[in-house]
């Protein structure tokens, strides 16, 4: 079973609870994190979100999984960023609730790495890493586009789901 370097840009109540989950995941080889606040990097380290925090560069550079768990808006942007970060066999999975829009922006279709948007429908009332906790995606739909991806990724996609204890939805 191949081992995985894991990397979330933005650590929040989703990204935190994401590395949470992930954390006990048999492929994890190492879960880095970033964020643009780094008093949050230094509590998702303390809550063991992520195992290592790495400049937005090396966090991207020889990824095998992205999550993009940035707020939406700035999804497109950051995407942008790492771009020249990444490694062609990357896959990015975006948790932002809205998908449409964020395609049109980065122009998803034709990309050299796979961009899938993987929304984990869980949250609370109130954000940041300080909420962030572990099990917050169980039982949750995960809503996944688009519908046609590789039968690795997909395979990929429900391991992931089932590490979150969400249902899987194309």
């Amino acid at each position: 079973m191949e081992q995985l370097t894991i990397s979330i840009i933005g650590l929040g109540l989703i990204g935190g609870s994401l590395g949470m989950d992930l954390s006990a995941w048999s492929r994890k080889k190492v879960i880095r994190g970033y964020d643009v606040s780094p008093e949050v990097v230094l509590r998702a380290l303390e809550k063991g979100a992520i195992d290592v925090a790495l400049d937005f560069e090396e966090v991207v550079r020889g990824a095998d999984v992205v999550f993009l768990a940035t707020p939406v808006r700035a999804i497109p942007e950051v995407f942008s960023q790492m771009k020249p970060f990444l490694s062609p066999h990357t896959l990015i999975l975006d948790v932002g609730s809205v998908k449409e829009w964020i395609f049109a922006e980065i122009q998803r279709d034709g990309l050299p790495w796979e961009y899938i948007g993987f929304h984990p429908m869980g949250g609370k009332e109130e954000g940041g890493i300080e909420n962030a906790e572990r099990g917050l995606f169980r039982g949750v739909p995960v809503l996944v586009s688009p519908v046609s991806v590789r039968e690795e990724t997909r395979e990929l996609i429900f391991e992931v789901a089932g590490i979150l204890g969400g249902q899987v939805f194309f």
